[in-house]
């Protein structure tokens, strides 16, 4: 399936909203604001983050099904995250952030926000933020071009982290994903009834590097909307949209690409199905030193798909990862977890060793084997 490029550009609101300072662990103390930060320094140069480790040794099959405590003893590919593995930790007790819910504008280099109920939408324009344990809400609107719970597509994004974390918007959107954008970290975040779970892509215009981690996260049941103005069929929901970058790593996530009609929608006309678990496609830049292994996927109208999109050629790393069988179903059988747009213009090491979630068997090309290139 070939998807066009939404726009990620959003208005930053007038108003800018501080962000509660805490000092965490390995982090520098700082002050707390509890009003707007109008004396917010101008962020800094953007830095490419550091490159994405190299993918890890294939395993043969998954490890058992018990989970290990603490969350922080988990080891990212070695257990299925759920419900239980990711989100706000049980026990949190958490304090109302910005209930008004109006636009949340971060320009104070090193922010952390812990431990909130955060409404509002939240844009991302300084180095080293930090979002943790928190329950986002998102707007109480219609945003008027996508966008993401968090918004990290501004220049002066560098390491955002975002820890476990409960993402599910109060008022889903055609415009309103997960996360979007570069330069951050997402780990055990549990996303839920967005448009999008995750969208990854370096910055128009800027450096070539994407420079993203996603490990550990549980996406599932997102939000269809016939009304799509991006598309004449209705929201083409992903897990995960990757559309262009180097160095981007998503691993030991739980994708579910299911998706439910929102409210005032038409009917989806594939049924429970959203558009895909991982997209893969070259819409805003070539994407390098892209490695996506030990996953679970399913659903969708396919689990993980590749797309050269404009550029030549594509090559991404895809191995390792444990395959659904919940696809849309095409006609006579015809389902397929992984989809390579074309074979002559893509490079997909680790391809081979990609197996069914059921059987642990391989997966292979064909009808029956679970791989399809369609030319």
């Amino acid at each position: 399936m070939t998807r066009r490029t939404r726009s990620t550009s959003a208005a930053l609101a007038a108003a800018v909203l501080a962000a509660v300072l805490t000092a965490g662990c390995g982090q520098p103390a700082a002050q707390r604001l509890p009003g707007p930060d109008s004396g917010a320094p101008t962020p800094g140069p953007v830095t490419p983050a550091s490159a994405a480790p190299p993918p890890s040794p294939v395993p043969a099959a998954p490890p058992p099904s018990p989970v290990p405590t603490p969350r922080a003893g988990l080891a990212i590919g070695s257990y299925r995250p759920s419900a239980a593995t990711t989100g706000v930790p049980a026990g949190s007790v958490l304090k109302p952030y910005n209930p008004a819910g109006a636009e949340l504008v971060i320009t104070r280099d090193g922010t952390v926000l812990e431990g909130l109920e955060i409404y509002g939408d939240i844009k991302v324009r300084a180095r080293n933020v930090t979002i943790r344990n928190s329950r986002l809400h998102g707007g109480p609107g219609i945003p008027a071009s996508n966008t993401g719970i968090i918004d990290a597509t501004g220049a002066g994004v560098v390491n955002l982290q975002v820890l476990d974390n409960t993402i599910i918007p109060d008022r889903p959107s055609y415009y309103r994903d997960g996360i979007v954008g570069h330069d951050y970290t997402a780990r055990r975040n549990h996303i839920q009834g967005t448009n999008d779970g995750l969208g990854i892509f370096n910055r128009p215009g800027g450096p070539s590097g994407a420079n993203v981690t996603a490990e550990g996260n549980y996406i599932h049941s997102l939000t269809f909307w016939s009304n799509d103005p991006a598309h004449s069929d209705g929201t083409h929901n992903d897990g995960i949209q990757v559309q262009g970058g180097e160095n981007i790593r998503i691993a030991g996530n739980t994708i579910v690409a299911s998706a439910t009609p929102g409210r005032g929608s038409n009917p989806n006309p594939r049924g429970d199905h959203a558009g895909i678990g991982i997209m893969l496609q070259q819409n805003v830049a070539r994407l390098r030193n892209v490695v996506v292994e030990r996953n679970w996927v399913d659903d969708g109208q396919t689990s993980i798909n590749i797309d050269h999109g404009k550029y030549a050629t594509i090559t991404v790393t895809v191995a390792a990862n444990y395959l659904g069988r919940n696809q849309f179903d095409f006609g006579n059988g015809s389902k397929y977890p992984v989809r390579v747009i074309s074979r002559a213009a893509s490079s997909v090491p680790g391809l081979a060793t990609n197996r069914w979630a059921d059987s642990l068997d391989l997966l292979a090309e064909g009808t029956a084997g679970g791989i399809r290139f369609n030319g």
